[in-house]
């Protein structure tokens, strides 16, 4: 009827017509069904993690269930795979939480940080995603809740605590990208014979154009050893950084 506010297929009295686009507050179906959200959620994050997101697609979804593809639509309540993968997103965001987070600000961000990464090697496919709202969502709301709380014992003005909370973020993305670029370049060894490269390098060294790399040595790949212990000496680094600009006078905040 003209006039009356639209309604889609997520029907609720208790909702406004804007309430009714959000994914997160449709309500629960009132009968049971052979698949939740959650089941379809956990089945997609299994997927992306296994194969990547190309992989997630409904009908794989609905092998993976043994469900008809359109089925999976109605049982997650959503109505795009942009929609499907905002749960994605926030599932991999409840990961992040830290179960008791310290009083302290610099070990209540170090453990942020480390769950986080934990929790981006766990599901790579996330970091694709970025720009997605990818804190619009309960678990997603709770990390950044979880932020704040980690900053409230640094002796700083609020615009300073939210850029020590970024600044530890972005490191925490940048060193999963140098991780996962190097894993991904172990994976796709043979793609030049080694040996071609070595004496390639060795043409460009010999120029005398790069004294440094001379001096270096030959190049080689990280292991998950070093790549754990430069996170971990990286964030040290920042920390303490972070520390020493918003003390008085340059003495380090404890």
């Amino acid at each position: 009827m003209r006039g009356e506010p639209r309604r889609g297929r997520y029907d609720s009295d208790l909702m406004t017509p804007d309430e009714e686009s959000l994914v997160w507050t449709r309500p629960a179906p009132a009968r049971r069904l052979p698949q939740t959200r959650e089941s379809i959620v956990a089945a997609a994050v299994r997927l992306a993690d296994a194969e990547g997101l190309a992989a997630v697609t409904v009908r794989r979804l609905a092998e993976e269930l043994d469900a008809r593809p359109m089925s999976i639509y109605s049982y997650a309540r959503v109505e795009s795979k942009d929609e499907l993968l905002d749960l994605m997103i926030d599932e991999v965001c409840g990961d992040m939480l830290v179960e008791d987070l310290p009083e302290d600000w610099r070990p209540a961000l170090r453990a942020i940080a480390e769950r986080t990464r934990a929790a981006l090697l766990a599901h790579p496919w996330w970091i694709e995603l970025i720009g997605r709202n990818v804190l619009l969502g309960p678990h997603g709301t709770r990390y950044r809740e979880q932020s704040l709380a980690a900053v409230r014992t640094l002796d700083a003005d609020e615009p300073a605590r939210q850029a020590a909370i970024v600044t530890v973020q972005t490191f925490v993305v940048g060193q999963i990208a140098f991780a996962l670029d190097e894993q991904g370049a172990a994976a796709a060894g043979g793609r030049h014979p080694e040996a071609a490269i070595r004496q390639y390098h060795r043409q460009l060294l010999a120029t005398g154009d790069f004294p440094l790399l001379a001096g270096a040595g030959p190049a080689e790949p990280t292991t998950a050893d070093d790549r754990d212990r430069y996170f971990a000496q990286g964030l040290e680094w920042l920390l303490a950084g972070i520390s020493s600009a918003q003390s008085p006078g340059g003495r380090p905040v404890q």
